[in-house]
């Protein structure tokens, strides 16, 4: 019985694939042997390097290849696959000879043409797998509402595949790139329902599909391509996630996209347009929708959309899929046989009348720049906080302090409204609030770090104050979807964020970082410890090392150069007996596990 959305033809040889009842059943027709189609798993696809110290280093976020994924294993039918792609073609060079041949005679092609059309119909036969899919019961339902969601997700006027990513880290690259926290490299993305040109299956495909790499959504499992090389992932480890995605768009702005706003291709460091630059064009800062897919086999994929409903909608399909082939956990009663513990309650009211002293603060990431509006209202408060004291011009010259971040859903004038406060020796003090389009992006998350009983706290950066200059301030902020350091859910003081340095021996702590990885997520940003070591091997064997370690355990170290680098900034943080600690970034590709610490700027 046919399910809606299925295409019907199908031929005898191939797979046929039945799922009904939770059950997946699988029978492939025999073909020779070809050998093994396993092959050596390439070396990591570097990117660039930067050409100028001002150059944002743009990390690969597209996981593993498929050749690395095949090395965990591969199902029949992807070795079916893989043996079709790789099988040659002989119908162009019967073409070719052809040509060639009826230069000496015409009669030539009396034999040619029937046998290059002969060849051309073998090939194809040898080159395509027939998969013939019998769905049943809940599984067809599951997988029709994955075609109906695919549908409407590919109205979306635009669609992407993000192949890199790089944090916005130094004070230059934030003034370059329109003030943005991070930098995305991204191709075009296809959207169809016709599958890759070797499968032919009696069923509609949903494919996401670019030059480079491709996916395809069967039923039952994921297919994965590289090019002429095929993996797959099994529908119950697949993970997906959808989330809003705040972007700088500097081309065409797509018909259906949500503008929150605009900034300039260069800022000044509270935001607004550098007057230096007589080409300074305005942007818009779009919503966007971003679904990020993880699996078995180190597969990962960031799909951004022109309209957050396209990855709303096939994120919720998707994670249906998976849960339903997915055994439940069993569910575990709490040991004193009463209810679960709920989260606790915050009394918003109390919290806006008193401040935040009432709540213990948690430190959030500060890999960006947010500007606070409203300063202008609350100048004696920005005063007290620096001591009177005026900022210099220059961004090293500002003054700092400690911002916190309070979530005003009460607030009658702007539901929404997110208000900043700073520390001061005898409490907190109001300077200003976030804009209306950052705030709308910011609350949520706050509101709910506020309802586990946190809130969240930021370094800022005071300006003004000198020859009749109002006081401003700017914070050091991540994005909404960014905020968190995993591991750190108390304040802590860490070391400025201002460039990426990269971490070695990682190689040999891949179990303690696996832990830290989270699932759909193509980073994870944490908390590390600085600690005076020596270099474990190699040329520079027993010379000062800085160990990196995540909650007390050794991750690795930097490198020989850093080291020495970082010496004195660990070491007289050390005599004064406190723990360096900084802001890290853990993420999962070719080379598996690896961490990039941000360290301020040393001479």
């Amino acid at each position: 019985m046919g399910v809606p959305g299925f295409r019907v033809g199908a031929g005898p040889r191939g797979s046929y694939i039945s799922l009904g009842d939770g059950l997946v059943s699988y029978r492939a027709t025999v073909r020779p042997s070809r050998g093994s189609t396993k092959r050596p798993a390439p070396a990591a696809r570097p990117l660039p390097d930067p050409q100028s110290p001002g150059d944002v280093v743009l990390s690969d976020v597209s996981g593993a290849t498929t050749i690395e994924m095949a090395e965990v294993g591969s199902s029949e039918l992807v070795t079916q696959l893989n043996d079709a792609a790789r099988s040659p073609l002989f119908w162009p060079w019967s073409l070719a000879l052809t040509l060639v041949l009826t230069v000496l005679s015409p009669w030539v092609l009396l034999a040619g043409v029937p046998l290059t059309v002969w060849l051309f119909w073998k090939d194809r036969v040898r080159r395509t797998v027939v998969a013939f899919y019998d769905v049943q019961g809940p599984e067809a339902t599951r997988f029709q509402r994955l075609v109906d969601s695919f549908g409407q997700a590919r109205t979306a006027q635009r669609a992407w595949h993000v192949v890199a990513s790089g944090a916005v880290s130094t004070t230059h690259q934030h003034k370059t790139n329109a003030g943005a926290s991070a930098l995305v490299k991204r191709v075009p993305l296809t959207m169809g329902v016709g599958g890759p040109r070797h499968l032919s299956s009696n069923i509609a495909i949903p494919s996401l599909a670019t030059p480079r790499r491709s996916i395809y959504l069967l039923p039952d499992r994921v297919l994965v391509r590289d090019g002429r090389h095929y993996a797959d992932i099994a529908c119950g480890s697949l993970r997906s996630e959808a989330a809003l995605q705040r972007f700088i768009e500097d081309g065409s702005v797509p018909s259906d996209s949500l503008v929150l706003g605009h900034t300039w291709q260069y800022v000044n460091v509270k935001g607004g347009p550098d007057r230096r630059f007589k080409n300074n064009r305005k942007l818009p800062i779009l919503q966007y929708g971003r679904l990020s897919l993880t699996g078995s086999g180190g597969y990962q994929a960031i799909f951004d959309f022109s309209t957050p409903r396209a990855s709303s909608v096939l994120g919720e399909s998707l994670t249906a899929m998976s849960a339903a082939l997915v055994a439940p956990p069993p569910r575990r009663q709490p040991a004193s046989g009463g209810p679960s513990p709920s989260v606790p309650s915050v009394d918003l009211d109390r919290l806006v009348e008193n401040g935040v002293k009432p709540l213990p603060r948690r430190r959030l990431s500060a890999q960006g720049r947010v500007s606070v509006v409203g300063e202008s209202h609350y100048q004696e408060a920005l005063r007290r906080a620096v001591g009177g004291a005026a900022a210099g011009t220059e961004p090293e010259r500002h003054l700092p302090v400690v911002a916190t971040l309070v979530p005003e859903p009460e607030n009658r004038h702007d539901p929404c409204a997110v208000r900043v406060d700073v520390v001061t020796g005898a409490g907190t003090a109001t300077v200003g609030y976030l804009s209306r389009s950052d705030a709308r992006a910011y609350q949520p998350p706050l509101l709910t770090m506020l309802r586990q009983g946190r809130i969240g706290t930021c370094p800022a950066k005071v300006t003004g104050g000198a020859a009749g200059r109002s006081y401003g301030i700017y914070l050091h902020l991540a994005d909404p979807q960014a905020l968190l350091l995993h591991n750190l859910v108390d304040d802590a003081d860490l070391l400025e964020p201002a460039r990426l340095v990269t971490v070695i021996r990682e190689e040999d702590h891949q179990e303690t970082l696996a832990p830290y990885h989270r699932a759909g997520s193509p980073r994870t940003f944490l908390a590390a410890e600085l600690v005076s070591s020596t270099v474990s091997r190699g040329k520079y064997e027993g010379a000062y090392a800085v160990e990196v370690r995540l909650d007390g355990a050794r991750v690795g170290e930097l490198t020989a150069a850093m080291s020495a680098r970082y010496q004195n900034l660990i070491v007289e943080a050390e005599t004064r007996g406190t723990q360096p600690m900084c802001e890290a970034m853990l993420t999962h590709g070719a080379r598996g596990y690896q961490i990039d610490l941000l360290l301020p700027n040393v001479r």
